[in-house]
């Protein structure tokens, strides 16, 4: 019943009605504040679902009204930082060094920096480290296009994300494989054990290259249980390999713990099908073949060498059957040449 009248209080909060009249503006002027602003609209939508579903089964000792306060005063900081990149025009084209050029974060720094073109279009990136009050340790990627209709060169930002603990450089994705389009993929990882993915995939349009769309990098989840045998699942981030389109990841079992899969490991085959990655094809790889291949060459030798001694009757059987040469060891350890190794 708790879970219940919390949804329903949620639920009358956003739409306006019921006690909580008071709360519904802020929410909504809120929502709708960081929704005109962010380039990642899919991202907002999935938080606000996922802020929904928490909010139907709140623990007991939390009050659903202050954590709908909370989520308001997040979203206007999402808000804020948004309008400050989005209105931010540059004098020209920006020096890409150490120094941050544009950021949501504090302390930032640029450890890489860069350009992707395609044709005639030039997109400037830098990669960002630093941090929030919020949530701590962070990094950014932001990228930097024409700041107006003249085209004076890249001059504003056009795309941000700052959701993960660290990004890497972005990869531009064109040619046979994506048909007409262009894309923009960029590896990223959130903090925490699982290394959960904060991948970023934008569609860049070529007819207007200050537009970056997102692309949805997170439902295809939704249909790994179709493709993975039974009693198999992934707990964490995956590995993409944009390039190819694919991703690996280890596979997790009943009674593995969260570090480590004993399952063997997948291959993750992917397509573009409008603002989503789909999931179109998942190859499975077992565990006993995963240590095979992972496995020196030397311990299978030598597994063979004892194998064979052990069916002889050991390397002390193996040094008695052979004559006594001048210069042999001594007794007690493997005779030169014998190829039998002693037990431990």
């Amino acid at each position: 019943m708790r879970a219940l009248a919390v949804l329903t209080f949620v639920s009358l909060t956003l739409a306006g009605g019921g006690p909580a009249v008071s709360q519904a503006p802020n929410m909504d002027q809120a929502l709708r504040r960081a929704r005109d602003v962010t380039p990642l609209p899919l991202t907002l939508a999935r938080a606000r679902a996922e802020w929904l579903e928490s909010q139907a089964d709140l623990p007991d000792g939390l009050d659903a009204a202050d954590e709908i306060q909370s989520r308001i005063e997040a979203l206007l900081i999402q808000a804020e930082r948004d309008e400050r990149m989005g209105g931010t025009i540059l004098g020209g084209p920006p020096d890409l060094g150490r120094d941050c050029v544009v950021t949501g974060l504090q302390g930032c720094s640029s450890s890489i920096g860069g350009y992707l073109a395609l044709g005639e279009s030039r997109l400037l990136w830098q990669v960002q480290d630093g941090f929030t009050d919020e949530d701590g340790v962070s990094g950014g990627i932001v990228f930097i296009g024409d700041g107006g209709p003249a085209r004076m060169g890249p001059t504003a930002p056009i795309a941000w994300s700052f959701d993960g603990a660290r990004f890497e450089a972005p990869v531009l994705l064109s040619g046979p494989g994506f048909g007409a389009a262009a894309y923009i993929a960029v590896p990223g990882i959130r903090a925490g054990s699982g290394s959960g993915n904060a991948d970023v995939l934008f569609r860049w349009d070529l007819t207007d290259t200050r537009r970056l769309t997102q692309i949805d990098t997170w439902s295809w989840r939704d249909s790994l249980a179709n493709g993975l045998p039974e009693g198999l699942e992934i707990w964490q981030g995956v590995r993409f390999d944009w390039p190819d389109m694919r991703a690996f990841t280890p596979l997790w079992q009943d009674g593995d713990g969260h570090c480590c899969g004993t399952g063997g490991t997948a291959v993750l085959s992917f397509e573009i099908d409008g603002d989503q990655l789909v999931l179109s094809d998942i190859s499975v790889r077992d565990a006993v073949i995963d240590n095979a291949i992972s496995t020196p060459t030397e311990v299978f030798d030598y597994a063979a060498r004892w194998a064979g001694c052990a069916h002889r009757g050991g390397a002390e059987a193996e040094i008695r059957r052979r004559p006594a040469a001048a210069g042999a060891d001594r007794p007690g350890r493997r005779r030169r040449g014998s190829g039998c190794p002693l037990r431990p």
